[in-house]
Order: C-alpha cells, then sequence, then structure tokens
C-alpha cells in the first residue's frame, strides 16, 4: 500500500484533527507536513468549513493540491482558484428547514453558499460559531437564492441536537441527508454527499488510481472519509465510533501532534516496503 512517499495523499480533517482547540496548527504538525511535502508528498485537508474561512490554512500551508470543502460538497483547486466539483441541495431544502423551524423554533441556523455564509436564525450556539466565519451576512431565508445551497447548518444544545436527529431520522426528508459535525452542530447536506464521497470523485477528477489515500479525522461527518480512504487514522480525541472505523489510532491529539505522528506512521511504513 505504502510503496513510495511520492504515491501518498494525505488528507486531514480540520477543526480537532489538524488545528488544536485553539484552531491553530501546532509547530509540530506544520514541520511534519513541510517534510512529508517536500519528499514528494501529497497533502491537503477535507473540511466543513466554508472556503473563506478555510483559505488562512491554505496560504499558511502552502496547499497546492485539491481540497475538500462543505464536508463534501465541493472540491476546490487552490491552485487554479476553481471550482473542480460541486453538489447543491435541492429546492426542497428550502421547505425541509422551514419544518425544522417550526419543529425546533429555539434551532440556529446558517446556509452556506458559494458566496459565503447566510446566518437565517440566531441563538446563542449559532452566534459562536457566527465568530469563526468570514463575513457572515445576516439575512431571512428568503433572501438567500435557491438552488446554490452546499448546506445548511443547525446550531443548538447537544440534548436538543439529539431530538432533532431524532426528528429527521423519523420524518425522512427526500433528497437530502443528515451529519453531526459537532455536539451542537446538526448538517443537511445533499443525498450521499460526504467526505469519503468527495474523496472519491477526487481520485476520478486527478485520476490517481495508483495513488494511496490517507485520511485523518475525528468526528461523524469524517466517518465516510476514513473509510472511504486506503488508509484512516483518528487522533486521541477522536470520538469511539471514529476510532473504532479507523486503521490506526493515533496516541498524540489535536493538540499534541497528531498529524505529525501520522506522518511518522506513513514513514515508517514506507521504510519497511523499502527494505523489502
Amino acid at each position: 500500500m505504502f510503496e513510495s512517499i511520492d504515491k501518498v495523499y494525505l488528507m486531514t480533517d480540520l477543526d480537532g484533527t489538524l488545528l488544536t482547540t485553539d484552531k491553530k496548527i501546532s509547530p509540530v504538525d506544520f514541520e511534519a507536513i513541510e517534510r512529508f511535502r517536500s519528499r514528494g508528498g501529497k497533502f491537503a485537508f477535507a473540511t466543513g468549513r466554508t472556503l473563506q474561512s478555510a483559505m488562512q490554512y491554505v496560504s499558511a500551508l502552502k496547499i497546492d493540491m485539491p481540497i475538500i470543502m462543505y464536508n463534501g460538497a465541493c472540491i476546490y483547486d487552490p491552485v487554479s482558484k476553481k471550482i473542480l466539483y460541486s453538489c447543491m441541495l435541492s429546492d426542497n431544502a428550502y421547505d425541509f428547514t422551514l419544518e425544522i423551524f417550526r419543529e425546533f423554533p429555539e434551532v440556529g441556523a446558517e446556509i452556506l453558499t458559494p458566496d459565503g455564509t447566510y446566518i437565517i436564525k440566531q441563538n446563542s450556539y449559532e452566534k459562536k460559531h457566527a465568530d469563526y466565519c468570514i463575513n457572515p451576512i445576516f439575512c431571512s431565508i428568503d433572501d438567500v437564492k435557491k438552488g446554490c445551497w452546499f448546506k445548511v447548518l443547525f446550531a443548538m444544545s447537544p440534548q436538543d441536537i439529539d431530538r432533532l436527529k431524532e426528528f429527521s431520522d423519523n420524518r425522512f426528508f427526500k433528497d437530502v441527508s443528515f451529519i453531526r459535525s459537532e455536539n451542537v452542530f446538526y448538517e443537511m447536506m445533499p443525498k450521499n454527499v460526504s467526505k469519503g464521497s468527495a474523496l472519491n470523485e477526487c481520485r476520478k477528477i486527478l485520476n490517481m488510481k495508483d495513488i494511496t489515500f490517507a485520511a485523518a479525522g475525528d468526528y461523524d461527518n469524517d466517518l465516510e472519509l476514513l473509510k472511504n480512504a486506503d488508509f484512516g487514522a483518528a487522533p486521541a480525541n477522536a470520538q469511539d465510533c471514529v476510532k473504532k472505523a479507523a486503521d490506526y489510532v493515533m496516541k498524540a491529539s489535536c493538540d499534541e501532534g497528531a498529524i505529525a505522528e501520522l506522518i511518522s506512521v506513513i514513514e515508517s511504513k514506507i521504510k519497511k516496503m523499502e527494505v523489502l
């Protein structure tokens, strides 16, 4: 599987995996990524974030490979500055969102589009999340053009998110899927779209049949990414369900250089193959 480092494409989640709890890249991870890339390794990330909020990390790491955005609804090439792949929610998402508003009047919500983040319903959880958004637009749901929604993010207390999940499971909304991306976030996505489906699109778009895809993630929305990768890994702080799905569980957490540890594991596997 790990024949040589120039045939490895490492794709990591951002929040809770590559980024520390204060949303930074640790020096040990940064140095390991630089070493990995200098030897020919390919590096990118897969995130639920918007392009606008992820660009700071693209610039810091000088990413030159396609990245997965919006939990798999978009693949973006930072070199050509073009969207290579995208999948939008159907117009049914508008009615489904209103239905959720009626059932859960306390919910906060935002709609993510290629143009940015539209905050359509505010609560304390959404207000806190808005601090990480780049120039969010506060408006009514009717002010957001249909047909260009990557996803809808709902924000509530963990207990209320549990109720929302039960409601959506029983309601069987057609044309959409739901994924929990944090204990206070629940996201409406296009049907069958995930970080894992986007990874497979990357394989096809880049014609990388002979490339080993390694992936790392910590939460529910990373499960499909790890399952569709050739080698999936989880940091020590990952959810138990993610650890169970991983081929390797790091001893380090996102605050302790988990990605540096993963890169060392990959390098070790390559050395063993070279000896053979």
